[in-house]
């Protein structure tokens, strides 16, 4: 999930992994790069301080001025007139590559599944998954990535699954 905050789950063989302290598939919290800042877990430069909808929106506003969303500014890339929109879909794509790279490098998936608000992005599934060939280990990236089914509902669908469970 990349949207307010970035993390995810890991489905084996049709089932959830928990993992030996409850925490996998929080890719969010593994360090990507120092420019990300001071992240909320204590730590700096995770994943979320640079790949959040929020820390998209601060980078933008660094170098524009302009406090906008991220559909506009990705509205405003698309539009060709704006630097600093392109400047910051280019660090999009450049540290998604980086950090799913990471990801795929570990556990090898079938299939991503890219919820959460940035997953509405069309760019990360050309440019951005360009960007993770260059960084995953092999040269042959057989990994689908795909948009959720359930729009940026998906996270909570699968909450309520697993209190049904």
């Amino acid at each position: 999930i990349m949207g307010t905050g970035v993390g995810g789950g890991i489905v084996f063989d049709g089932k959830l992994l928990e993992g030996r302290h409850g925490i996998a598939g929080e890719w969010g919290h593994n360090f990507l790069d120092e420019s990300g800042g001071p992240c909320y877990c204590g730590r700096s430069g995770c994943v979320e301080t640079v790949l959040s909808g929020p820390a998209l929106e601060r980078y933008y506003f660094q170098l524009s001025g302009n406090n906008y969303r991220l559909p506009e500014i990705v509205e405003r890339y698309r539009s060709g007139s704006d630097d600093a929109a392109a400047a910051t879909m280019e660090r999009l794509i450049h540290f998604f590559g980086k950090a799913m790279a990471a990801v795929i490098n570990v556990l090898d998936p079938d299939v991503v599944v890219v919820g959460g608000g940035l997953g509405n992005i069309e760019l990360l599934y050309s440019k951005g998954v360009a960007s993770v060939r260059k960084y995953v280990f092999n040269n042959g990236l057989k990994t689908k990535f795909l948009k959720p089914m359930l729009g940026d509902s998906a996270g909570v669908f699968g909450a309520a699954l697993l209190v049904e469970e």
